[in-house]
């Protein structure tokens, strides 16, 4: 019944990550794109430019009442979610945010609350939980490969600040954060996503060339005794595109997790799984070179949310979901504001 019925979807928000969007949305089977729109009028000769076929506005309202879009995704920087949300909440319209779900945690909050109890989707842009190799990983872990699980070392880095820089990305006020909140938040998902919340975290930053941080170290410490660690910086040189990796120590020997590939350890065969080495690539996978990094996740989460829609059930990654890393970000940055840990319990 749903093969030929299309989700009608307003983009909101024309920067990079708005015209990544729009491609998938233009791509996806299930939606179309009726309707784009940006605080910034001279993007409407973009739009035409681009054969984009949309109408291109600059009020919200407006929009929504003409083209009267079933879903919208949101592309902006994340201190204008929240009001944003409550205009597009008149018309119970479906929702996807990016990441990460505000630049508060009360912010969130109130997101999340004003979303409850409404016949909605909510949706979350956590891209990891819709890369191939991301999700392998989660199986192999839920599955029992590596047995109990000792420690976790994780990390992201990329090489983007090298001197002080302007915008609202480097204002702590717009932002509510630096590298954390920024680059480390799909890192920090995908903890979440494995893991579940720790019930402590204690955490240093280091403001080395903005007003916000460019590096920090947490440490996360699990009710099991689980014990993880996350490392982050948008200041080391060598890393042109983002580098996350994840590294699992268990009973049954080590798993290694990057963009590339699973490198799995293991002491005994199992499931499988031969005993010492088993690499798994992308292209193991599925996954195909005509997606850049990270485009894969892009497009695969823009379906589920499309799909999600279509079939009224809960998407990958929530607003509850999102709400959870933020808890997470929220904790980090207090451990690192008073020097010492703080429960995750105290942070709701």
């Amino acid at each position: 019944m749903h093969d030929t019925k299309k989700v009608r979807v307003a983009l909101i928000g024309l920067g990079k990550l708005g015209i990544l969007h729009s491609a998938v949305i233009n791509m996806a089977p299930r939606a179309e794109l009726v309707g784009l729109m940006d605080v910034n009028k001279q993007l409407a000769t973009y739009v035409q430019q681009a054969g984009l076929k949309a109408p291109f506005y600059s009020d919200i309202d407006k929009m929504v009442a003409e083209v009267r879009p079933d879903a919208a995704v949101l592309c902006i920087p994340p201190f204008a979610n929240l009001p944003v949300v409550r205009q597009c909440l008149v018309r119970d319209m479906d929702l996807f945010v990016e990441k990460p779900l505000a630049h508060t945690l009360a912010a969130a909050k109130e997101m999340l609350d004003l979303a409850s109890g409404r016949p909605i989707v909510t949706a979350t842009g956590y891209l990891f939980a819709h890369m191939a190799l991301f999700k392998k990983a989660k199986v192999l872990l839920d599955d029992g490969v590596m047995g109990r699980i000792h420690r976790v070392r994780s990390a992201v880095y990329t090489s983007e600040v090298f001197a002080k820089k302007k915008g609202w990305l480097y204002d702590p006020e717009k932002a509510g954060g630096g590298a954390i909140i920024n680059i480390a938040s799909h890192l920090l998902y995908v903890l979440y996503w494995y893991f579940g919340l720790p019930g402590s975290v204690y955490a240093q930053t280091q403001d080395i060339y903005s007003d916000v941080e460019d590096a920090g170290t947490a440490f996360l410490t699990y009710a099991n005794g689980m014990q993880v660690t996350m490392d982050v910086s948008w200041s080391l040189p060598g890393y042109r595109l983002p580098y996350t990796e994840i590294v699992v120590e268990a009973e049954n020997g080590m798993m290694t997790l990057t963009n590339d590939a699973i490198k799995l350890h293991l002491y005994r065969a199992v499931q499988g799984f031969p005993k010492d080495w088993t690499t798994i690539h992308k292209i193991d996978l599925g996954s195909t070179s005509r997606f850049e990094i990270g485009a894969e996740g892009l497009y695969e989460e823009g379906q589920d949310f499309f799909d999600r829609c279509l079939d009224r059930r809960s998407p990958a990654v929530s607003w509850a979901d999102g709400y959870a890393v933020q808890r997470l970000i929220e904790a980090i940055y207090r451990s690192a504001a008073k020097g010492a840990a703080v429960n995750l319990g105290d942070i709701a």
